[in-house]
């Protein structure tokens, strides 16, 4: 570690990130790989792992990376990695609840199942795994849980069919705050990054099929609108998230918690217009 940013060390330390094979989740992990911490990247496929763990290991040779693999609507998937982990490394320091899942269908429209899906997946895992890593984190007196929540949890969204996974980042909100409070005095930070627009590549798939759909324009309107909702003018580069892990799961941010830490380019301070129509069109 440079001098100058000791307080950044995660030497010794052991992290899980969940959906830490693509996009934003393996930007997280890069971060934290990069501030010399072993990371296990858990996700469902197995394939996608291996390629990002070979990729990790390239770009952030500082640390050491893992994989697992978990269906997070499987609530004996959940118990098996995080027996496993425990099994392996000890327990973990650093749990980053990153995976979700959303639903663009209107209130009227919400199922039950979907219902139950959207929540155990977004919430329940989480809680699950949380409960699960706090006991070392307790016995040690320290420990950093770093939960992915949403710019809609915090502020109302125009598109349509967002509210049953507003419902559950919200959720998610309210529950690192009261957590915040029952283990601060265990040394143990907890917080929410509140995500805005990035450049992922699932969302450049995304936008191929709506270029497809209606055009270059529609593309392009798609893009300015969602710049015209930050504060920055334009959406994030994934590569801006490492540092904000890198602060929150590391001693700089030892007195950062129970706060929903935005990283969304100012969106969550912004009024926002009605959803373009290209945004429709992205997940009609």
């Amino acid at each position: 570690m440079s001098a100058g940013f000791e307080l950044f060390d995660l030497t010794g330390r052991t992290a899980l990130v969940t959906g830490g094979s693509t996009g934003l989740g393996y930007h997280m992990a890069r971060g934290l790989l990069k501030s010399g911490a072993t990371v296990v990247i858990a996700a469902r496929r197995e394939s996608l792992l291996k390629e990002a763990a070979d990729k990790l290991a390239e770009e952030a040779p500082q640390g050491n990376v893992d994989i697992a693999t978990i269906d997070l609507q499987d609530r004996s998937s959940i118990s098996d990695l995080a027996a496993a982990t425990i099994d392996k490394f000890g327990g973990v320091d650093i749990f980053v609840g990153n995976a979700g899942a959303d639903l663009f269908e209107p209130v009227d429209a919400i199922t039950d199942e979907r219902m139950d899906q959207i929540f155990q997946i977004n919430v329940m895992a989480n809680v699950a795994l949380t409960r699960a890593f706090l006991p070392r984190m307790r016995q040690q007196k320290w420990g950093r849980l770093i939960y992915s929540s949403s710019t809609t949890s915090v502020r109302g969204s125009a598109q349509e069919g967002m509210s049953l996974y507003t419902a559950a980042k919200s959720a998610m909100n309210a529950f690192a705050r009261t957590a915040a409070a029952e283990t601060g005095h265990d040394n143990i930070t907890v917080n929410t990054i509140v995500l805005g627009m990035y450049w992922t590549d699932m969302l450049r798939e995304h936008l191929k099929l709506v270029e497809g759909a209606a055009g270059r324009e529609a593309v392009q309107g798609f893009e300015l609108s969602f710049a015209g909702m930050t504060a920055a003018g334009r959406l994030g580069d994934c590569i801006e998230i490492e540092g904000a892990v890198q602060l929150l799961a590391s001693d700089a941010g030892s007195y950062i918690t129970g706060t929903n830490f935005a990283v969304d380019g100012g969106m969550s301070s912004m009024l926002r217009p009605n959803a373009p129509k290209a945004e429709r069109l992205l997940y009609s």
